[in-house]
């Protein structure tokens, strides 16, 4: 009934145009240095932007926020844990009435934390889980003790009752250990959702090629997708395979439009107090501490930019006020209706599989030149899909320009 409820809820912020939810990325900073990571910041490159923001300010735009309808909030980084004033913060919007949701690495959490800051529990605690060794932290997070650490982590949440999640984020240097970190997921009883697409993005500067280096083959990415697939289904997969596999037969007419909750009921609020649809979009963009706004940019330019304007977009001044969040989310919301679409995608049988949205699109395009690793992840991954419906349908490969 609650579940049904928060759909319901949801729908009708949508619907609306209503910032049901909000992520706080409260630092870009973080205590491990993943090789594909996208978001991490020296503390040079933050204190370059303006440095991080104070608990009162976070609070400020809680309270607007609380005003406008928001109810739950994301509190995310980089590390969030790593914020000076964290446990202020989540004490705050607990206080608020916010239904609160972490992401974290793990590694921070102590006995401590669970007995105090999370006395008031958040709704759940998303842990990312990055192998089943110190071997593989070492290599692919630099940091050895991480693997430790975050077990650690995860058994004194279990112990403490919070309810947890844990994600993959699966990569090159990981892969080789999925079967032993579902397996540690279900030695600890915690669902798991597993990401095996890593957007080609770099919001700290330069280009995205740690990324495209570090991430999956679209073949192998494929065969992951089809086994964490058949972990989650169990005896059902056949039949799931069998109706994604047929579904191919249904051509979708249109592109790619910005079609989920980015920019309608849901917002990203970065540690420089920017405002995008989300993290994956730098534009349209609204500075929070000058009220200045930037238009979608097709290049990709994200907030994190330490230039006055970002590159490939200027800053307009709609007599958006400092701090005003109600004027900034109109202004947003307005944005992402007027985005053009990416045609790209229309005629596409198999947008039922690929893992193409629109922030992917326009990053594929400017990283990478094309959406061919979109569409080859997607031939892939129905090809497996048929041989393991034991489904004589045969398609047509299709590659975007």
């Amino acid at each position: 009934m609650a579940l049904e409820l928060e759909k319901q809820l949801v729908a009708r912020a949508t619907e609306l145009r209503q910032p049901l939810t909000a992520n706080f990325e409260l630092t870009p900073c973080c205590n491990m240095s993943c090789d594909m990571c996208f978001i991490r910041h020296t503390p040079q490159q933050m204190s370059a932007g303006g440095g991080l923001s104070d608990a009162a300010s976070w609070t400020d735009i809680a309270r607007q926020l609380m005003d406008m309808g928001t109810l739950f909030i994301l509190l995310t980084g980089g590390e969030p844990m790593l914020h000076p004033e964290f446990d202020t913060i989540y004490h705050t919007l607990r206080s608020m009435g916010f239904i609160i949701t972490l992401n974290t690495n793990g590694t921070l959490i102590t006995e401590e934390m669970c007995r105090t800051t999370f006395r008031e529990k958040p709704r759940r605690v998303n842990v990312t889980l990055y192998g089943s060794s110190r071997a593989t932290y070492e290599q692919l997070c630099h940091y050895g003790d991480g693997f430790e650490r975050t077990m650690r982590g995860l058994r004194l949440l279990r112990q403490y009752g919070i309810d947890t999640k844990l994600n993959f984020s699966l990569v090159r240097a990981n892969v080789h250990e999925f079967d032993e970190m579902l397996a540690l997921a279900q030695e600890l009883g915690i669902p798991v959702s597993a990401s095996n697409y890593m957007f080609a993005v770099n919001r700290s500067g330069g280009d995205a090629s740690n990324v495209t280096q570090a991430r999956l083959s679209a073949e192998e990415a494929a065969r992951t997708e089809c086994h964490y697939m058949k972990y989650n289904e169990g005896a059902g997969y056949e039949d799931k395979a069998r109706q994604m596999a047929a579904q191919a037969d249904e051509e979708s007419p249109v592109g790619i439009s910005l079609n989920c909750r980015a920019g309608s009921s849901s917002m990203w609020v970065g540690w420089n107090h920017r405002i995008t649809p989300c993290v994956m979009m730098g534009t349209p963009c609204v500075d929070l501490t000058t009220g200045h706004t930037y238009p979608f940019a097709p290049s990709g330019a994200t907030p994190d930019a330490h230039e006055p304007a970002m590159p490939g977009t200027a800053s307009c001044d709609n007599g958006i006020a400092p701090y005003d969040m109600a004027s900034a989310w109109a202004w947003l919301t307005q944005s992402c209706l007027e985005l053009p679409e990416i045609d790209q995608c229309g005629g596409c049988r198999l947008k039922h599989i690929c893992q193409v949205c629109y922030a992917a699109a326009i990053h594929e395009k400017r990283q990478c030149g094309s959406l061919k690793y979109l569409c080859d992840m997607a031939n892939h991954e129905l090809t497996i899909l048929k041989q393991h419906a034991k489904d004589p349908i045969i398609h047509k490969e299709r590659h975007l320009g």
